[in-house]
């Protein structure tokens, strides 16, 4: 045979190679199957990191990572006759954990919570107003309401306050009347 030919002969021969037996002969160190792997994929995993990313030079990157992270996990795909679904996944995953990698890192905050800086002044108003007419009651009776707004209960606050239980609930009623009214004033 011509070496033209040979050179022809051993392509075809390297192309009706399956995934699986590529796999095989790059675990015994074979690193033309390796070469064969890495070609027959590197578009397919490019175009989904590209989709992903939307940045050719991070695909790039995403490219070597699938590749490395391919390499390491040979051991574990052995059985694998089709690779293209483990690396669309691995390719996915990789590109989505850079893009979440830029995104700076942001505490949780419920909308609820959120103060808009012009209902800041009003709260702070509102609180003071607050302290000014809790101020105002007897000192028994601000720390019932303080325990019970702590989540304490009837029981906790009757022990620590020397009160009847029972007399728990009306005695809130009238403090918090007592505060309503000083407050609408």
């Amino acid at each position: 045979m011509a070496p033209l030919q040979l050179l022809i002969a051993r392509e075809r021969t390297k192309a009706t190679f399956t995934d699986a037996e590529l796999v095989e002969r790059c675990i015994r160190g074979d690193q033309q199957a390796w070469e064969q792997i890495v070609k027959r994929y590197q578009r397919l995993v490019y175009s989904v990191a590209v989709s992903v990313c939307r940045e050719t030079e991070v695909a790039a990157d995403v490219l070597q990572q699938v590749c490395l992270e391919l390499y390491q996990h040979l051991d574990e795909i052995r059985k694998v006759d089709d690779l293209r679904p483990w690396l669309v996944t691995v390719t996915r995953r990789k590109a989505i954990s850079y893009l979440r990698s830029l995104k700076p890192t942001l505490p949780i905050v419920d909308d609820e919570q959120f103060v808009e800086p012009t209902d800041l002044v009003a709260r702070v108003e509102q609180q003071h107003m607050l302290e000014q007419a809790l101020s105002t009651l007897s000192e028994r009776d601000r720390r019932m309401l303080e325990l019970l707004s702590a989540g304490r209960t009837y029981d906790e606050v009757a022990a620590e306050l020397d009160m009847p239980v029972a007399s728990i609930g009306p005695t809130r009623i009238r403090c918090l009347n007592k505060l309503r009214s000083r407050l609408t004033k």
